[in-house]
């Protein structure tokens, strides 16, 4: 992690197919508390030279128009914010510089030379020949995941408020006395950074486990801290950059709300936890986790399960297009494509393609704000020298869902932790402050959990975590510590003031029969407390 400091570097010279270089400087970022840091652009990656070849040295400095020297090498732009040849290795090729062999140093020499013929592979495009697919998930500034993605928000944002190349952005950004006013969080980024250098959060038995990710977001919808792997291992960017399948924490968003706010289902309907079967094949579908099917039961207990059987239904009912409509028009996902329409997707989280933790953390966000989403935003406003705004993120908003579905939904997830039969009451906090949250679970086809997810909220905060393999096609049996825990820890050394959600006025309490799901009368033995919309109670129980 970056610490508070006006560090000074070297400007750093990019050529780029015979065009003037640009002198890079280091952009000043002023945190929440007041704090400021200095974006770097020289020595983002360690380099042992005392055991590299000088010649491959010389080349690359000789193609980038500069001196050999360590300090130039250190300091050499490969495109965009990627400073120096350790950063290049890592980014370009997945490997640090002393184990690039001959062929790749010779690429490495094409790119300092000229940057924009290897953008494709930085942006989502087809990478060159030798360059490594996985390019455009490194982060660009190694040791702070935070600020890898703010670089990239401002970037994007001023493309296009200013119509102008990211080439471009990237130079205005990397000027003499820019500023950058950002919602960081020094302490929040201090009690992560905490948990995931300590190996004891991860394993109690092993140093063998997989890699993790975190973002926590505000209820103003500012992304607050980040952390992107574990051990050190922060080469890629899992928590904003890297997609990822989400299992089962997609249902509150994907199928409950809808089904909520369309008023397929309310705090204690009933529905059905029964398989299917599954087109074409002799075998029922969807399996529950634990393979237990119950039959009759309630909403509630149904998402406090995790039931897979019943989202299916919900989806089936709704339609795949429709939750897929209000992941992306509502929720702000940009990354579902239409292949996410399918049950499996929208029901269960297999995602073509995945999404980012900020994302899910700022759709799950709406639970704890009265229905209001805000896009995750990393930064306020940037500034040149002379203070003209180069760019700027007054966070996108809107109502995705009335504030009393929100606090239904809220209650449903509350209940997912303070019941002794919820499948995370591992994520409830110490000193009892309320916490609310869904689980998620991914496998492969070898029946190994590849993906696993936890994201809560208290009054002030969201988190979303995710422990997983960079590698979905590896099957391992490490014991290791739940997302929900590592949640935990984080909000255990989270500066918190608040307790308690705040109810909303149109949703009234009652209590029904878990049997039944109606309003509990005398003879009902077995009862919980139901939140539902003003007007809109249940029948009585017809059980009892």
């Amino acid at each position: 992690m970056l610490t508070a400091a006006l560090l000074c570097f070297p400007l750093t010279a990019c050529s780029d197919g015979g065009k003037a270089a640009h002198e890079y400087a280091s952009p000043t970022v002023t945190a929440a508390d007041g704090s400021t840091y200095e974006l770097p652009v020289s020595k983002l990656y360690p380099v042992d030279y005392s055991g590299l070849e000088a010649d491959y040295i010389a080349s690359v400095c000789s193609a980038a128009g500069a001196e050999y020297t360590e300090e130039n090498a250190d300091s050499i732009c490969f495109g965009e914010n990627i400073f120096g040849i350790g950063l290049a290795s890592v980014v370009y090729f997945g490997k640090y510089a002393s184990r690039l062999d001959t062929s790749e140093w010779k690429k490495l020499a094409e790119i300092a030379a000229s940057p924009a013929d290897f953008a494709s592979a930085l942006t989502g495009g087809r990478a060159p020949d030798g360059i490594s697919p996985q390019a455009m998930y490194a982060s660009r500034i190694p040791d702070s995941a935070y600020f890898d993605a703010m670089v990239e928000e401002i970037v994007r944002d001023m493309t296009a408020q200013r119509n102008c190349a990211r080439e471009k952005a990237f130079e205005l950004l990397y000027s003499e006395g820019v500023t950058i006013e950002t919602p960081f969080s020094p302490s929040m980024q201090a009690a992560v950074d905490k948990v995931y250098t300590d190996q004891s959060s991860f394993s109690d038995t092993s140093d063998s486990f997989p890699q993790s990710a975190c973002a926590v977001t505000d209820m103003d919808g500012s992304v607050i801290a980040l952390a992107a792997g574990n051990r050190g291992n922060t080469a890629y960017n899992r928590a904003y950059r890297t997609l990822h399948p989400i299992g089962s924490s997609i249902k509150p968003l994907s199928v409950y709300t809808p089904a909520l706010t369309r008023g397929l289902i309310s705090f204690s309907s009933i529905v059905s936890d029964e398989p299917t079967m599954n087109e074409g094949t002799p075998q029922a579908w969807p399996r529950n986790y634990n393979r237990v099917y119950d039959g009759d039961i309630t909403v509630t207990y149904a998402l406090r399960q995790s039931k897979n059987t019943v989202p299916v239904r919900l989806v089936t009912e709704l339609g795949g297009e429709n939750c897929l409509s209000f992941m992306r028009s509502e929720l702000g996902f940009t990354t579902l494509t239409d292949k996410d329409a399918d049950t499996s997707a929208m029901a269960l989280g297999y995602l073509d393609r995945g999404v980012s933790m900020t994302e899910l953390a700022a759709a799950y966000s709406i639970f704890g704000r009265q229905g209001a989403y805000s896009a995750p935003r990393f930064y306020t406003r940037v500034t040149d020298k002379n203070g003209n705004v180069l760019a700027k993120s007054d966070g996108e908003q809107r109502q995705a869902i009335s504030s009393a579905d929100a606090w239904i939904m809220n209650r449903l997830l509350y209940y997912n932790i303070s019941k002794d039969d919820g499948i995370a009451m591992s994520a409830r906090l110490d000193d009892g402050s309320e916490v609310i949250g869904k689980t998620g679970t991914v496998d492969n086809d070898s029946g190994s959990d590849t993906d696993r997810l936890f994201v809560g909220l208290t009054p002030e905060y969201c988190a979303a975590v995710w422990i997983g393999y960079d590698d979905a096609s590896v099957i391992d049996h490490t014991e290791y510590k739940l997302p929900a825990s590592i949640w935990k820890r984080i909000m255990e050394l989270a500066d918190r003031k608040v307790s308690s959600f705040t109810p909303d006025p149109d949703v009234v309490t009652a209590e029904y029969c878990t049997e039944s799901g109606g309003l509990a009368g005398s003879g009902c033995t077995d009862t919980e407390t139901g939140y539902y919309r003003s007007g809109a109670l249940p029948y009585p129980c017809d059980k009892h």
